[in-house]
């Protein structure tokens, strides 16, 4: 029985053609020890039965609010979703994942006794093929309990904390006042976008190792990235990271941390067929790498002789066929 005064915690899920896992998603919240919950669920406009199945929950759980919209992307329905939000705490649950067992008292007991405005955690990855693995990202998970917002950042641009807005814990006063929004309109590393704005108002970021989320990858969750529009958009994306942090004088690594996501996209942009629209965007990001690369800050990096190879091949030979391959072996760990 949870004490007098425990926080609530509201867990919000876009659900877009989420019939396949929405029901395994949303019983991992009511299954956990937690109780003071509130699950909102934020059907964006399926064409498949995930209301049907968010309906027939909703009469075994009076709990769940059920909320359908038109469809507008993940952004706007996340948006929708912390608008209707009651809790001091909001967490962010993708509708083919899951949360592992215990992991929301963990969390409301870190930010509570940290007093944290936002609380960094672990996951794991769930593969196509049934297995379980690490995290997506390259290095450890960060060996501290608190920081500055500031230092989270840098704590991404090391690849210490991937581009993930579900990985955090959110006070939702501390989003309320901030007034910021997910970005809509982006169809590929918004997330980013959204967690370079917040964490730079945040002053306390408590951090929790132990895995409390499971990540699923799925067959089809990378093809949708290969389109032209999704690349422009993630373009369009780091453009604006890189304002923001040029604007707040950028460190060396984040130098290194955006030309590594330029090459990132650009892999993306080769499966794209041939046009004018191409051509100019492939021009942008190397434009855009050629800048960075030219600031006194990014030459004071040593850069991997490999890295050197594949900057060569991208922006001197362009010789995509074996640009891909280069720089996807380089990226091989990292997703975003």
């Amino acid at each position: 029985m949870l004490k007098k005064g425990v926080p609530q915690v509201s867990v919000i899920i876009p659900a877009y053609n989420a019939e396949k896992y929405i029901e395994e998603c949303v019983l991992s919240v009511l299954r956990q020890s937690y109780q003071n919950l509130e699950v909102i669920v934020v059907n964006d406009g399926s064409s498949d039965s995930t209301l049907s199945i968010l309906l027939n929950m909703q009469k075994r759980f009076p709990s769940i609010a059920v909320f359908s919209k038109d469809n507008e992307g993940v952004s706007a329905a996340r948006n929708f979703g912390i608008s209707k939000a009651h809790g001091k705490y909001v967490l962010l649950l993708d509708s083919d994942d899951a949360y592992l067992p215990d992991s929301v008292s963990l969390l409301v007991e870190t930010a509570e006794r940290n007093k944290a405005q936002m609380v960094s955690f672990n996951f794991e990855t769930l593969f196509p093929d049934g297995s379980i693995g690490e995290r997506p990202v390259e290095y450890s998970f960060p060996d501290v309990k608190t920081s500055t917002g500031h230092e989270c950042v840098e704590y991404i641009y090391a690849e210490h904390i991937g581009y993930f807005s579900w990985a955090f814990m959110y006070d939702r006063q501390f989003l309320v006042d901030l007034h910021i929004l997910y970005p809509q309109g982006f169809a590929l590393l918004e997330d980013a976008l959204f967690l370079n704005k917040i964490l730079r108002q945040c002053s306390r970021v408590a951090y929790v190792s132990k895995p409390c989320y499971r990540y699923r990858i799925t067959e089809g969750s990378l093809s949708k990235r290969t389109s032209l529009a999704t690349v422009d958009s993630a373009f369009k994306s780091l453009s604006e990271i890189q304002r923001i942090a040029h604007s707040e004088g950028s460190s060396i690594r984040f130098d290194a941390h955006i030309v590594r996501l330029y090459l990132y996209i650009y892999t993306l942009l080769i499966d794209c067929p041939a046009s004018k629209e191409k051509s100019k965007l492939r021009h942008s990001i190397r434009k855009k790498v050629l800048e960075t690369c030219s600031r006194n800050s990014f030459q004071l990096l040593c850069l991997s002789d490999k890295i050197k190879l594949i900057l060569l091949k991208v922006f001197l030979l362009d010789n995509t066929h074996n640009i891909k391959d280069c720089v996807k072996k380089l990226l091989k760990k990292s997703s975003f």
